[in-house]
C-alpha cells in the first residue's frame, strides 16, 4: 500500500523535491527565498517584502515592509537619514522621498521617519534644507535663519530652511537679524556684534540700520558728538550764526574756507 503523503510534509524553512527522505531535506536558501510547509521548491519573495525564519537560510514567511523601511531581496532596512517612508511595501532606498524644507527626518540609530514633516526644525539658531537628516544645521555666526516666506525676526518660527549672511546695517546673533543700534553703523556684511562696525564719528549722525556715516554730516548750525543718532541744533543765542554766514561769502581764490565746526556743543559758540 502507498500514500501520496509519504511520511509527511516538508518542514517550513526547507524544501523537499521529489524523492526526498527527510522533512528537512534542503534548506530554503537566502533571505530572498521562502519555503512554507510542504514546499517542493523555494519561492521568490515579493518585491517590497522581507522574509522571516529561524535562520537566514530557513525562511518560511514573508511580510510587507512597514512604513519607514524599504525591503530588497527579502531584507528590511530603515529609510536613510533625510528621507521618509510613508507607506508599506517600499522597495528602494529613496523610500517616499526627501524630508521637507524646514523639517528634519532622522533614522538609524533613531527610529525611521514616516512623514515628510517628521520633526519641525527648531528655533532661529538652526535651519533645515530639504533632506535634512538626524539633526538640524546650526546657523553660523553673522548669519540669520529664514523661512521660504520670510525672515525670523524674534525667534518664534520653527521651520527655517536656509541661512543668509547678515546684510549691511544689521548684525546677526542666534540666527536673528537685528538692526545696528542708533549711533552705530554697519558697512560690511556678516556682522555679529551689537557694536556693528563702530560708533558714528563726531559731526555725523547714524539712525537705526545705518550702513555708512558719510552721507549723514551735521549741517551748519548743528552738532553731534561721537555715537549720535541725530544732530542737535545750536542754541539760538550762540554766535555760530555769524560763523556760518562767513562760509558763504565770496573770498579770494587763494584763501581756504575752514568748514564749520559740528563735532561738539562748543562749536556753537566758538565755531
Amino acid at each position: 500500500e502507498t500514500s501520496s503523503l509519504c511520511a509527511g510534509l516538508c518542514t517550513r524553512g526547507y524544501y523537499c523535491p521529489k524523492g526526498s527522505t527527510s522533512p528537512t531535506q534542503r534548506e530554503c536558501g537566502a533571505d530572498g527565498l521562502i519555503c512554507r510547509t510542504g514546499s517542493p521548491e523555494p519561492q521568490l519573495i515579493q518585491v517590497g517584502y522581507y522574509s522571516i525564519g529561524i535562520t537566514n537560510t530557513t525562511r518560511f514567511f514573508q511580510r510587507p515592509c512597514e512604513p519607514g523601511y524599504f525591503c530588497i531581496d527579502g531584507i528590511k532596512y530603515q529609510c536613510p537619514v533625510g528621507t521618509f517612508g510613508a507607506t508599506s511595501g517600499l522597495s528602494t532606498a529613496a523610500c517616499s522621498g526627501l524630508c521637507a524644507p524646514g523639517y528634519f527626518c532622522p533614522s538609524y540609530p533613531s527610529p525611521p521617519s514616516i512623514s515628510r514633516t517628521q520633526n519641525e526644525c527648531g528655533n532661529s539658531t538652526v535651519y533645515c534644507p530639504e533632506g535634512t537628516g538626524n539633526e538640524p544645521k546650526a546657523v553660523t555666526s553673522g548669519y540669520y535663519s529664514v523661512l521660504t516666506s520670510g525672515m525670523a525676526v524674534d525667534g518664534p518660527n520653527a521651520t527655517q530652511n536656509d541661512a543668509k549672511i547678515c546684510p549691511k546695517g544689521f548684525y546677526c546673533r542666534q540666527g536673528i537679524r537685528i538692526r545696528c543700534p542708533e549711533g552705530t553703523y554697519g558697512d560690511v556684511e556678516g556682522l555679529s556684534a551689537a557694536s556693528c562696525s563702530g560708533w558714528c564719528p563726531a559731526g555725523y549722525f547714524c539712525p537705526f540700520a545705518s550702513t555708512d556715516f558719510r552721507p549723514n554730516p551735521c549741517l551748519p548750525g548743528t552738532y553731534a558728538a561721537k555715537g549720535a543718532a541725530v544732530c542737535m541744533t545750536c542754541p539760538a543765542s550762540s554766535q555760530s550764526r555769524a560763523s556760518v554766514l562767513k562760509t558763504f561769502q565770496v573770498l579770494p581764490q587763494e584763501q581756504v574756507v575752514k568748514p564749520p565746526c559740528t563735532t561738539h556743543r562748543e562749536c556753537c559758540f566758538f565755531g
